[in-house]
Formats: structure tokens, C-alpha cells, sequence
């Protein structure tokens, strides 16, 4: 019996699908997250980039502003100028305005000198200002000495997504480009929420899916038991093995009620399996014997025990070939007047005698059958010529010697007309050999009856 063990497991499948879907709404779960987050980040630092660029413009701009500072003209402002120490704290101080968190630095108020660049603080900003093709302002978190472009660059690896700078140009009165504002928030605070957020929705994805391990082994490992029990129970049931299972039954362990009702039937069709089997036992020990009977009624002679003519030319069939071979051809003399005179209940009995001492009288590999009425045959190979003339003399005496009790104790012999043939090789047909031997029966009886006669140019009796 060949069992199927290609497929695939269902509890292990139903396992690895929560496992999976666990897992893969968490991930996705994350990554909306973190791109909510990022939406929201991306806009508020540009926005306020902008917000620091035109506030230092607008106070740049303002008409004001040179004579506030000691200058005749914007274009004249720089490191020497007198009040250039003022505009620089000025530009500082938007610089440093990082909204620090409470919980995070403490309930103490901060210095403003302390204000450079926190490592928990909501944003910072990056400020750079060219007037004149002169570098007039640098924030100090930005690499000196390096072109600005280069020095934003480095200071964030987010720097084209979170925080794109924004340029704001200085322009005269009459509309002409005298410098460049550049400036850029950078939050650091909340590129570290984006990035523990993804982190913290990992290991939840993780953590639910340990959960799920377990859980699906909670959940499936009962059923996959049942499971595995039931295949067991129909394996053996597939290959007939049903005796244990109908006097123990199936027993489950803890299921489900699916599985329990599922039991339940598997129980039903074994019982009915047995009972089937049982039945067609029994038909199969009545086919059995029906057959017996039809095989001796085909093969066997009901009366004498002897094999039958059909059964006799099947037997010898392929012995025909056989060197050194007898078939002699008997005839009980004189039957009819047996039959006559004593009735054919003791003809039966003569019959029944008579096959008795051919059964007797020839060897185990000798084949004896009755061909019809009184007449009957018998066929052995591997003898000399000499030999089969002593056994076929020796059977004639046999049958002449016996007695057969009738009914009322009377006892009954009789005699035997025997006609032979011999072949030193074997022959192809048996048609011919038995016309042979028949030829030679009759010679038997026209020559007196109660002697063997060989088939021959003058078919002269042997005694």
C-alpha cells in the first residue's frame, strides 16, 4: 500500500499564514507610520526655514537697519563695521531657538549660552548669509572653511528629504541682487521619533509574532494531534487493518468538536468495514467451497473418484512429449450382463472396485481417469518397452483377482480387456495414440477377452 506524504501539512500552514500576516501588517504598520511621520516633518521644517530666512531679511531690509548699525548702506556691512557685533547676536539668536523638552532637560532654567545645539531639542537652525560675494554669517554647527552647499550636506544625511534649505535673496531698492540668505531647520528630535517609531513597530511585528507562535501552537497543536491520530486511523483502515480498531474503537485525544464529529464517523465506517468484511468473508468461504464442488464436478468422476476424460487429456497434455510412453485403454468385460443380472447398484459397485484397483495398481506419476461407462484409461511415461508389457500384464491380473461384495454379501469378480501402445519418443497428438490403444482394446475382445493386446502390424495378444 503506497501512502501519500507529498503534501503539506495544514496546521503548519495555518501557523506560518498568522505568522506571516502578523508579521507583514506590522511592517506595513511601521512604514505607514513612518511615512505619516515624515509627512508631517517635512513640511514644519521648511516652512520654518522659511520663517528664519525672512525674519533676518526683513530686519536686513528694513530702512532702518543701516543707520541702526553705523553703516551708510547695506552693501557696507561687515566684520568691521561698528555695529556689526550687534546684527551677528541678533542673527544668533534665531539661531538658538530650539524649544527644548521639559521632561527631557529639566525643570531648571537653561543660560542662553547653553543653548548651542541640545541633544534632545525639537529643532535647530542652520542660518548662513552672503552679502556681497562675502561670507558674513556661518552657523557654528556648519563645517567651516567648505563651500556652504557642501557644509548642509554634511551635517544631515537626510538633507534632501527633511531638510531642504531655503534660499532667500537680498535685493536692493531698485530690485538688484546684492546677497543670499540661506537657512534650514534641523530636527534632530524628530528624525530620532522617526526612526525609534519604525524601530519600536519592528519589535512589535516581533513580539506578535512570538505570540502568535505560541498561540497558533495553543490553538493548532490540539487539532494537529487529532489530525495526525485520524490520518493514522484511516492509514490503517486503508490497509485493512481494522481488528484492533473495532474492538478498541478510536479514541481521540483533546480536540475539537469538528475533529470529535469527524472521529465519530471514522468509528461508524470501521464498524461498517468490519461487518462488510465479515460478509464478504463469509461469501468468500461460500464461493470457496462452490468452487470445490464445480472443480471435482469438472475434473472428477462423481462415481469412481477417478479423473474425468477432460480432466484426463488436460493432465497428459503436456507429458505427450515425454520418451518412453504407455497409454493403455481397459474395458470391464462383460458389464452388461452385470448390470443385467444383478441390477446398477451392483454395476456401481463393480465400477467403484474397479477403479479402486487401477488407483492400486499403478504408480504416483501414472494418470488414471475414466473415459465413459465401463471404460477407462491410463497413461505413464519414462518406462522401457519391456516394462510397460509387465505393468500392463500385472494390471490385467490385479483386476482379475479382486472380488467386489454386492448387496446380500454376494461377492463379484470380473475380468478386463486391456489394449496398449508404446512409444519410445513422445508424440504430438493424443487423437492418435488412443485410436491406437482403442484399435487394440477391440482386438482384446475379438480375441477372447481378459488380455492385453498391444497395438502392432498383427496386434497379437501379449498372453
Amino acid at each position: 500500500m503506497t501512502h501519500i506524504t507529498g503534501g503539506q501539512s495544514l496546521s503548519r500552514r495555518i501557523r506560518r499564514s498568522m505568522n506571516a500576516s502578523t508579521l507583514f501588517t506590522i511592517l506595513v504598520f511601521a512604514v505607514i507610520v513612518t511615512n505619516l511621520l515624515s509627512i508631517v516633518i517635512r513640511p514644519l521644517a521648511q516652512l520654518g526655514a522659511q520663517l528664519v530666512a525672512h525674519s533676518t531679511l526683513r530686519e536686513m531690509t528694513s530702512p532702518a537697519f543701516p543707520k541702526d548699525h553705523g553703516i551708510a548702506d547695506l552693501e557696507d556691512l561687515s566684520s568691521e563695521s561698528s555695529g556689526f557685533k550687534r546684527w551677528w547676536e541678533t542673527v544668533e539668536r534665531q539661531e538658538v531657538v530650539n524649544y527644548r523638552i521639559p521632561w527631557i532637560d529639566g525643570s531648571e532654567p537653561l543660560a542662553y549660552d547653553e543653548g548651542r545645539e541640545m541633544p534632545r531639542a525639537l529643532h535647530t537652525v542652520d542660518i548662513f548669509v552672503e552679502l556681497g560675494g562675502r561670507e558674513l554669517y556661518r552657523s557654528a554647527y556648519l563645517p567651516p572653511s567648505v563651500p556652504v552647499t557642501e557644509a548642509l550636506q554634511e551635517r544631515n544625511l537626510l538633507y534632501e528629504y527633511f531638510n531642504k534649505p531655503y534660499l532667500a535673496p537680498i535685493v536692493t531698492d531698485d530690485g538688484r541682487e546684492i546677497g543670499r540668505i540661506t537657512a534650514r531647520i534641523y530636527p534632530p528630535l524628530l528624525v530620532e521619533i522617526v526612526g525609534v517609531t519604525a524601530l519600536l513597530m519592528l519589535l512589535l511585528g516581533l513580539l506578535c509574532f512570538y505570540v502568535n507562535y505560541w498561540l497558533g501552537r495553543w490553538l493548532v497543536g490540539p487539532m494537529q494531534r487529532s489530525l495526525g491520530q485520524l490520518r493514522g486511523v484511516f492509514r490503517r483502515l486503508a490497509d485493512g487493518d481494522v481488528d484492533e480498531l473495532f474492538e478498541k474503537g478510536v479514541r481521540m485525544d483533546r480536540s475539537y468538536s469538528e475533529i470529535e464529529e469527524i472521529a465519530v464517523e471514522a468509528g461508524r465506517i470501521i464498524n461498517n468495514t468490519k461487518m462488510y468484511m465479515e460478509q464478504l468473508k463469509e461469501k468468500n468461504e461460500e464461493l470457496e467451497a462452490r468452487k470445490k464442488v464445480l472443480t471435482r464436478h469438472a475434473t472428477i468422476d462423481e462415481l469412481t473418484g477417478l479423473v474425468n476424460r477432460r480432466h484426463f487429456l488436460e493432465l497428459i497434455g503436456e507429458r505427450l512429449e515425454e520418451p518412453g510412453l504407455l497409454l493403455m485403454v481397459l474395458d470391464i468385460d462383460d458389464f452388461k450382463s452385470v448390470n443385467d443380472t444383478y441390477g446398477h447398484a451392483a454395476g456401481d459397485v463393480v465400477l467403484e472396485g474397479f477403479a479402486s484397483v487401477l488407483r492400486e495398481g499403478v504408480g504416483g506419476s501414472a494418470a488414471a481417469g475414466r473415459f465413459g461407462g465401463e471404460e477407462f484409461a491410463v497413461f505413464v511415461t519414462g518406462v522401457t518397452h519391456a516394462q510397460a508389457r509387465e505393468e500392463a500384464e500385472r494390471l490385467r491380473r490385479a483386476i482379475e483377482a479382486a472380488s467386489f461384495t454386492l448387496a446380500g454379501g454376494v461377492r463379484l469378480g470380473v475380468t478386463s480387456s486391456i489394449g496398449m501402445v508404446y512409444r519410445e519418443a513422445g508424440v504430438q497428438a493424443f487423437a492418435e495414440l488412443y485410436q491406437q490403444a482403442d484399435a487394440a482394446l477391440y482386438a482384446s475382445k475379438a480375441q477372447g477377452k481378459n488380455r492385453v493386446t498391444e497395438f502392432g502390424d498383427r496386434q497379437s495378444p501379449l498372453n
